[in-house]
């Protein structure tokens, strides 16, 4: 018997199944050798884009510290003038968007641009192999929110710290800026120059916060009269300062003109960043001659009833030296010659002090160095014509010519005579706070006893007298026995040789005469509708020193 056996018919999906196989395998081929391409002879060029990606989007920076200062009559408030603050910087991935124009319209749609900047958008994002643009800068939150719900395909975002300050303009020539040098960002100028290692920290950690001296209530007064007054006066420049005389504590100082801290590119000239109180030195003038005064009452060379017979001039060989104005005064006193400014008086009390005696005076004061301010580019000054021999250089600095002063040394040498006749360093950072909250005070610090304290008494009597009876009646505040005195300097040509008809005015007082609050210095540079600085520096300081009187709440002295 024989078996029979039926064959299964071949089936037709034999060939398919064979075809799948083989296109599976040329794609995991494929895929391998892509892989393999990318990984091994491509991986350089990836990882490198990677770097680009990751330092460009993560960079860690330290804090910068907080800059205050405090309302003295809000609880003694921090007021921060100098802060960070967080926006966002807004990229492209130029690899991930197939649309470039598409994408840019749906930014637009939050960040208006320009035909230009629209264009430079294209061109930064139009680009193959481009893993990060910068498309805007400092983006705020809503900015960032917005385009966050229009999910654009390509963009990101990236935390970005900007130095804000909140008071723009006002505190500019203190605060200075952080500015870039290169591609650093660094203080320059000011607070922010002179602490830059404290403020800006390290690597490891956050850069610490600085509390200043300056009142903001005063800052923000006294900043406002200079510039009401110096447009006044068509100046080319102006500066103030508010000085607390016995402990150096600088309250207030002003520029002008300024510009805003948060714009700070926008100046014609960088000039204008220039702290003129502390960097610019400048001759004088009259006002110097209290204390050329001063110096001669302490050495018993006069008092203030010695008498001097002015016959309007002196010579110096084939040298004269005359009066403002010509005038010629006749029999007077030394008070007499602070009232009405005689040059020819003020001579004649300096030759009795003498060229050495008056020098070290002078440099006593806090002349001829640096102050010790906490700001930098500070000026010294000279006191170089007092090296010449002959009594015509001696006599030209007793009233302020020939020698080259700062605002800041000025008004810190009328501080003695408030102080008792005791030099102050002025101090304008009053303490570092540290990341722990410990805290780093800066006391102040007494430099010397310069004159008696009965020489500083005979003076004070003596510029109240030049307020209430001389030139400087226009600094006079009603009800306030106010000492000062002023001084209209002519600018020396810039060819070295005399002096031209531009002048310098300056004014420095303080009140109340019995126990000074404040000293305050005003000086307003090439001012062109008036003439002395008893109508220009005068009565700025006399706007001044009433607000001043009424903010301290000081009652009248009849």
């Amino acid at each position: 018997m024989s078996l029979y056996i039926k064959k299964r018919p071949k089936s037709n999906l034999n060939p398919r199944i064979t075809f799948l196989k083989m296109l599976f395998f040329v794609l995991a081929l494929i895929i391998i050798s892509r892989l393999f391409y990318l990984q091994i002879f491509r991986h350089d060029y990836y990882e490198s884009l990677a770097q680009m990606r990751h330092s460009s989007i993560e960079e860690i920076v330290p804090n910068r510290g907080t800059i205050y200062v405090q309302d003295s009559k809000n609880n003694n408030a921090l007021v921060p003038v100098a802060q960070n603050q967080e926006f966002y910087l807004f990229y492209g991935v130029p690899v991930e968007i197939e649309n470039v124009t598409s994408t840019i319209a749906q930014i637009e749609k939050v960040l208006p641009m320009t035909d230009e900047e629209r264009w430079q958008i294209f061109l930064k994002l139009d680009k193959d192999n481009d893993p990060y643009e910068p498309i805007r800068k400092f983006l705020t939150r809503n900015e960032k929110e917005a385009l966050e719900k229009l999910k654009i395909t390509g963009t990101g975002f990236k935390p970005q710290i900007k130095r804000i300050y909140p008071q723009k303009n006002l505190f500019a020539h203190v605060l200075g800026f952080l500015g870039f040098k290169k591609d650093k960002r660094i203080g320059q100028y000011g607070v922010e120059e002179y602490f830059e290692n404290d403020l800006a920290g390290e690597s490891n950690s956050d850069g610490i916060d600085i509390l200043l001296t300056l009142d903001p209530v005063i800052q923000f007064k006294v900043c406002t009269i200079l510039e009401d007054w110096s447009k006044k006066m068509l100046a080319q420049d102006a500066t103030a300062i508010v000085v607390n005389p016995s402990n150096g504590h600088i309250l207030a100082m002003c520029d002008k003109p300024d510009f805003d801290l948060n714009n700070y590119f926008k100046v014609e000239s960088n000039n204008t960043y220039l702290n003129k109180a502390v960097s610019q030195a400048y001759e004088p003038g009259s006002v110097f001659k209290a204390l050329s005064m001063a110096v001669a009452i302490d050495l018993n060379k006069v008092s203030p009833d010695t008498e001097y017979v002015d016959k309007g001039f002196i010579k110096f060989g084939p040298d004269i030296i005359r009066n403002a104005d010509n005038k010629k005064y006749g029999l007077v006193n030394m008070t007499q010659i602070l009232e009405d400014s005689i040059n020819t008086g003020m001579i004649f009390a300096a030759l009795k002090i003498g060229n050495n005696n008056f020098k070290k005076y002078i440099q006593d004061f806090g002349f001829a160095k640096q102050t010790g301010i906490k700001l930098p580019a500070e000026a010294s000054g000279n006191l170089l014509s007092l090296k010449n021999k002959g009594d015509i250089y001696l006599a030209t600095a007793s009233y302020g010519q020939g020698i080259m002063v700062t605002p800041l040394q000025m008004i810190m040498s009328y501080a003695v005579i408030a102080n008792d006749g005791i030099l102050m360093q002025p101090q304008i950072l009053l303490k570092k706070i540290y990341n722990n909250n410990e805290k780093e005070n800066f006391n102040s610090k007494q430099v010397r006893r310069v004159i008696s304290s009965k020489t500083a008494n005979i003076l004070k009597a003596m510029l109240v007298s030049v307020v209430k009876n001389g030139h400087g009646d226009n600094a006079q505040v009603d009800g306030y026995y106010v000492a000062g005195k002023t001084g209209t300097a002519n600018i020396a040509k810039k060819s070295g040789k005399g002096y031209s008809d531009e002048t310098n005015h300056t004014f420095v007082g303080f009140a109340p005469v019995d126990e000074p609050k404040f000293v305050i210095l005003t000086k307003f540079s090439k001012p062109k509708n008036v003439r002395f600085s008893s109508d220009s520096a005068a009565p700025a300081f006399a706007e001044i020193a009433k607000f001043l009187l009424q903010y301290y709440q000081i009652p009248p002295d009849y």
